[in-house]
């Protein structure tokens, strides 16, 4: 049975989608009078939820007369049409089929099975009981404690824990002193813009580059110059004349084009800064993820002169609803600065900042992010090997050496958006890079140079058993 809404819209509950998936088919006449619809059971496999959900959709058709229900038999579309009116249905344009109307043209998807999404984690793999001891700990002490908001800075056991941290896993030598936890990169950056940044005007970014932040530095008023890429990275020439007090980088793994910055174009980059007074900001989103070999050192490990300001986050190894992101400052800016950070509260939740502290000293982060590590190194070796072994020399993979999402260079004469319509129909979602880019005024053309698109595929998310069977699913909608 085929429908004319089936993307899942995350914002509607699953039984409304259904519900308003079905009732649009009945108004389009695609579902005649009198066709049975699916079971219960069949209609709950069919899209993957619970018969509870099904049943729900069920009967809001049932009261809303779209439906009627015939006992131990099942459900049937009503007859909508009043006496006078016709159904203009001319011979040979429409056929009917278990009492469903498709026109020969009509090339329905099916609902998304295969979602190569990125910036989801596998939350299958969350170590419920762990973080639920943490959080009951953190809860009660939370009940003990009298202060309002906690830290401007964030609670100091996290900053300490973290501190350790970065410098066994990073190569980063700070103290809690210079670390402020906050409620997500966009917010660290905005607050920056605030504080930090407010003499400055001009910041350098990749471009392609994160879009989120770049609308931050928009949002204050920024110059934000375009920096094109090489194989090493962040072009210097461009760098060197862009006339900027930041730079905004992703030296670990760049996103999107996952190309890991040389310690040549580091050292350069960290020269520029010294020698004119601009700051450095290291996004290192994913660094703990890095298959083949060992995670390498961040940038900001190799900063002798307090130039680079750095970004970690905890959305990649546990959850992104977590919310909980931190930065590490240079000692001369947290004293330089200390009056105006005591003016903003803290936005992170205190609760949740003790229980990941807590998760932290007793060794469950570590031993979490090896068994996420792990887990992840096997399915980007299985999605590696099943794209090769299907695809062949009609795709090329870019940025595969670390991190949770991979490119594709694809073959072909579609255009990206023809390619990510025919993966949608075959129910598999793929997506675009296009937003990464900043283009100038008037610009089209994509700034990679080749003459075929390229797609992101994530897979942070997917379940290890559906990659195979997803990369099969795409050849068929690219190649047949």
């Amino acid at each position: 049975m085929f429908f004319s809404t089936t993307k899942m819209q995350q914002k509607k509950p699953m039984y409304q989608q259904l519900y308003e998936a079905i009732k649009t088919d009945i108004e389009n006449n695609r579902l005649v009078p009198g066709s049975k619809l699916l079971s219960v059971r069949q209609m709950a496999q069919e899209w993957q939820v619970s018969r509870n959900t099904v049943e729900a959709a069920y009967h809001q058709l049932l009261d809303e007369g779209y439906v009627k229900s015939k006992e131990k038999s099942g459900y049937y579309v009503e007859d909508l049409l009043t006496d006078g009116w016709t159904r203009d249905l001319e011979a040979g344009s429409v056929e009917q089929t278990n009492g469903v109307v498709h026109s020969e043209e009509d090339s329905m998807p099916l609902p998304i099975r295969y979602d190569f999404v990125y910036g989801k984690v596998d939350g299958t793999a969350f170590p419920v009981k762990q973080w639920r001891a943490c959080m009951q700990e953190a809860m009660q002490s939370e009940l003990e404690r009298t202060e309002a908001y906690g830290e401007y800075q964030g609670e100091y056991q996290l900053r300490e824990a973290l501190a350790t941290y970065v410098y066994q896993a990073r190569g980063i030598k700070c103290v809690a002193d210079q670390i402020f936890i906050g409620s997500g990169t966009q917010q660290l950056a905005s607050l920056l813009c605030q504080t930090v940044f407010r003499d400055k005007s001009v910041v350098a970014m990749e471009n392609p580059g994160y879009d989120r932040v770049r609308h931050v530095f928009h949002q204050h008023e920024f110059s934000v110059q375009p920096i094109q890429l090489d194989e090493d990275g962040i072009r210097l020439d461009q760098l060197l004349t862009s006339k900027a007090d930041i730079a905004y980088v992703t030296p670990s793994h760049q996103y999107p084009y996952g190309m890991v910055m040389s310690i040549v174009r580091r050292l350069q980059i960290i020269a520029w800064a010294k020698e004119t007074g601009a700051y450095l900001i290291e996004d290192d989103y994913d660094g703990e993820f890095r298959y083949g070999t060992k995670p390498i050192p961040a940038l900001k490990a190799l900063d002798d002169n307090g130039r680079i300001i750095y970004f970690g986050t905890a959305s990649k190894v546990l959850l992104p609803s977590l919310r909980i992101s931190y930065m590490i400052l240079p000692q001369t800016l947290v004293t330089q600065y200390k009056e105006l950070w005591q003016k903003y509260l803290q936005t992170a939740p205190r609760v949740i900042q003790y229980a990941l502290a807590l998760f932290i000293q007793k060794g469950e982060w570590a031993r979490h992010i090896r068994r996420m590590r792990n887990l992840y190194a096997k399915k980007h070796r299985l999605l590696l090997q099943s794209l090769e072994k299907t695809m062949g020399e009609r795709i090329e993979i870019i940025g595969s050496e670390a991190g949770l999402h991979i490119l594709l260079r694809i073959h072909t004469t579609y255009t990206e958006n023809e390619l990510i319509t025919r993966a949608s129909q075959r129910g598999c979602q793929v997506y675009s890079i296009d937003q990464y880019y900043q283009r100038k005024e008037g610009q089209q053309e994509n700034l990679d140079k080749s003459e075929y698109p390229v797609l992101l595929l994530g897979f942070g998310a997917i379940p290890v058993e559906e990659i195979t069977a997803g990369v099969e699913e795409l050849h068929k909608a690219w190649w047949g």
